[in-house]
């Protein structure tokens, strides 16, 4: 009878376990709501098994709370298990009974050995499951035949030998079943959860770098270009460069050049340089280009690029360098002419005297 009973409780947990698949996905288990909700699910969950017990005798009855409470602190933690706790614990303590004390410390010892598991469950995770998960169960369930021996004196042996077998034999795989379906879907909400923050970290990934006001390059460990940003796509047009060296989308000593540059930055991991390329509408551009190695663990390295436009720098550099040629040229001019002035006053002065007259000039500075 008590097996029939606890096929009906565990219809009740397979239930939970869909709610709580619904609950998590609304609600991460490590909120607030999601804790409270998970915990007042479990705890619903347990008074609907009450409510339907094997009943051994008026007072003291069976169910799946056992179950319901450890499995709700070891997959949802303390505050979780300690709401579905209180809930049972109030609803048994308004049963009464004979089995009421034994029926408290039921739910406070499943509760407690969840909350116990659970602080270790991600040390526990390179262990079966299966076996994690029945072990637990057999904790759970050892301690709650103990607990048989808190009912009144002449309920103790009979309830021992009727319920020990069923207890021992039926609860721990009722806890394994119900245990895996909640692992599993701990596991696919943890990956979800990871492919969803993969997807963010790259969709920031790709803001950042078509909003970066430079030009920026990935390459493979064979030189070949696996990723461009936007702003290289629309300068040079490196659509097409995927999956090509550089000596491929620019033939000769340039492509050769830039070949050069990579090894050198693989070998130092770290390299400076300027070159000029002419731009997707014709027009010569000078870029900075900075490589460096991208090391990834338990891979080869990749090789990173960043490109800044220089272009309007070096022609400002070569203008003031115009500048300051043609100032020096009119500097020259200037000197000459004050040297040639002063020359010509020192032979008027000589011709002046040569003539019997006095000199014209005595300050020969201009």
């Amino acid at each position: 009878m008590i097996i029939v009973d606890l096929i009906f409780n565990l219809a009740l947990l397979v239930s939970a376990s869909i709610l709580s698949g619904f609950i998590d996905h609304r609600w991460k288990r490590d909120t607030k709501s999601g804790i409270v909700l998970q915990g007042l699910l479990f705890g619903m969950v347990a008074l609907l098994g009450m409510m339907n017990p094997f009943v051994l005798t008026p007072g003291i009855i069976f169910d799946g709370r056992s179950v319901v409470l450890s499995l709700c602190a070891l997959f949802f933690g303390p505050v979780s298990g300690l709401i579905a706790a209180a809930l049972a614990m109030v609803y048994r303590i308004y049963l009464g009974g004979n089995g009421v004390y034994m029926g408290i410390l039921v739910i406070i010892t499943s509760t407690l050995t969840g909350v116990v598991y659970h602080n270790n469950w991600k040390r526990k995770q390179r262990r079966s499951n299966i076996f994690y998960l029945y072990g637990f169960g057999m904790i759970v369930h050892i301690v709650m035949v103990l607990l048989i021996f808190t009912l009144p004196s002449p309920m103790r042996i009979v309830t021992f030998k009727i319920l020990t077998f069923s207890i021992l034999g039926v609860y721990p795989l009722a806890t394994v079943l119900i245990g895996k379906l909640l692992k599993d879907q701990s596991d696919s909400s943890g990956r979800k959860a990871a492919e969803e923050a993969l997807q963010d970290s790259e969709h920031k990934f790709a803001l950042f770098m078509d909003h970066l006001p430079a030009i920026a390059f990935i390459k493979d460990v064979d030189f070949k270009t696996i990723y461009v940003n936007k702003q290289l796509e629309q300068t040079l047009g490196a659509s097409t460069w995927l999956g090509l060296m550089s000596t491929e989308y620019f033939p000769g000593d340039f492509g050769e050049k830039l070949l050069a540059d990579d090894n050198d930055a693989v070998d130092s991991g770290f390299v400076k340089v300027e070159e000029m390329v002419t731009d997707v509408n014709g027009r010569d551009r000078y870029f900075e280009i900075q490589k460096f190695i991208i090391p990834r663990e338990g891979k080869a390295p990749l090789l990173g690029g960043i490109a800044i436009d220089i272009t309007e720098r070096k022609h400002a550099a070569e203008l003031l360098n115009e500048k300051a040629t043609e100032l020096e040229r009119s500097n020259n001019l200037m000197i000459n002419r004050e040297i040639r002035m002063i020359e010509l006053k020192k032979e008027i002065n000589e011709l002046l005297v040569y003539a019997g007259k006095n000199e014209k000039y005595t300050n020969y500075t201009p």
